[in-house]
């Protein structure tokens, strides 16, 4: 059973499961539904192409725009989260990405730009579902020394959705078409919403109880110290005290360089394998693989995360990415005939390495104070819209430009090693917040 205020009353073994795991089960949710709406538009791509009578370069604005409203609109997510709270701003992002799933399925074959429009409301949704948020959730939930692990157990859901995604989605779609597909998902985001709604609480307060991790004999968690001195705070205001923080300028640059390498990696993970002579169908189960060993990896980041300095844990992984993007990249144009296994080997370890989200995520939301956290994560999140646009645009450009697909792991490699550069260079969270224990 879920602990509730009783159960704090004299905290022993076996007193129950603690309601932060019913958070983070919710948690978990709304990862799939962001995974998913990133996902399934490329999967249906051919079928919605052929309703719409568009070409490629037409049906891809979709995408684009989708990214740009999911990428671009953190900032204003996260100011909501701290105004009117954290369940209800990620129930009505839920909402919203079943709106537009919904919306999309029905009137998406009108035309194109309908289509546009709609499948834009998901991008506004999912928007608030990663990271304006969830850092937020975590930090209230979880005491300092577990809230990798809370991150750990929610961040998995989006990668536990890919794996299924590939195989579950064509089904879906040959045995009932894309549009009853994107309304299926569509229901299934909104069930995911009520859940939310109805499961969580801004704090554990709400139930009586510490954080998970706090020391024993701890009644209640107590009322965040600066959100209660600074409550009339107006968002603008809060935004302008995260825009004056050299740290949110600090993590936002490094999370700008991080999503160049990330996307110039992501966008051609497929393609690199192919280029060297290999089915679509032997290169896309790099993915599979790398997507079971990302979730491993998360899991056990996010604990390892607890034990060390969280800077050091992102810099180490993201120098071990920048390692195996340069591998990559001299294996590809240096080797005659590549073998598939070594490709799939550097393809899913550095798919694998980006589980170091679950430590980018905790560590963002712990240099901001409570009051401003969700508006300081928010901003990191959507000033990276740079980096997810710089990627794939300047690896495509030197793939253009030399004939070889391999290349885009050069600027991995690079990027993730300035990248590594930058997060070791990130202040210890107690000079940045002295009072830091206590939120």
């Amino acid at each position: 059973m879920l602990q509730t205020i009783e159960d704090t009353a004299a905290p022993k073994k076996g007193n129950g499961i603690h309601y932060a795991f019913a958070i983070c089960l919710g948690g978990f949710l709304t990862q799939m539904i962001v995974l998913s709406c990133q996902r399934i538009p490329s999967i249906a791509l051919e079928s919605i192409r052929e309703t719409l009578g568009v070409g490629y370069a037409e049906v891809g604005l979709i995408t684009s725009v989708f990214m740009i409203f999911y990428a671009g609109l953190s900032i204003v997510w996260g100011m909501l989260g701290d105004k009117i709270g954290t369940r209800k701003a990620i129930t009505l992002a839920c909402a919203l990405a079943a709106l537009g799933a919904i919306s999309f399925g029905i009137l998406a074959p009108m035309g194109l730009y309908v289509a546009i429009a709609t499948w834009a409301i998901a991008g506004v949704g999912t928007a608030g579902l990663l990271m304006a948020i969830l850092p937020k959730i975590v930090s209230r939930w979880f005491a300092p020394n577990k809230r990798g692990f809370g991150m750990s157990l929610i961040t998995p859901g989006a990668n536990f959705s890919a794996m299924i995604l590939g195989i579950v989605a064509p089904m879906i779609i040959a045995a009932t078409g894309w549009q009853a597909t994107y309304i299926i998902f569509g229901v299934l985001f909104a069930a995911i919403a009520v859940f939310v709604a109805i499961v969580f609480r801004e704090g554990p307060e709400e139930k009586g109880l510490a954080p998970y991790g706090a020391p024993a004999g701890t009644q209640a968690a107590p009322e965040p110290i600066v959100e209660k001195a600074a409550e009339q705070e107006g968002s603008l205001s809060k935004l302008g005290r995260v825009l004056k923080m050299p740290i949110a300028w600090h993590f936002g640059l490094f999370y700008i360089v991080y999503q160049i390498a990330y996307m110039a990696a992501t966008q051609y993970y497929v393609s690199s394998i192919q280029s060297v002579g290999f089915e679509l169908g032997q290169a896309a189960l790099a993915i599979t693989i790398g997507g079971v060993l990302t979730i491993c990896v998360e899991l056990i980041l996010g604990q390892l995360s607890d034990r060390m300095e969280r800077k050091n844990i992102i810099g180490a992984v993201v120098l071990i990415g920048a390692v195996l993007g340069f591998g990559y990249w001299f294996y590809l144009t240096h080797t005659t005939a590549p073998s598939l296994y070594v490709c799939y080997f550097f393809v899913s370890l550095i798919s694998a390495s980006t589980g170091v989200i679950t430590v980018i995520m905790t560590g963002a939301g712990e240099y901001f104070d409570d009051d401003v956290r969700a508006t300081g994560t928010g901003f990191v999140g959507t000033v990276n819209l740079v980096g997810r646009y710089l990627g794939p645009w300047i690896a495509g450009m030197i793939i253009d430009a030399t004939g070889v697909v391999g290349n885009s792991f050069g600027i991995v490699g690079v990027c993730f090693l300035i990248a590594a550069l930058i997060a070791f260079s990130f202040p210890r969270v107690s000079k940045v917040r002295p009072h830091a224990q206590q939120g």
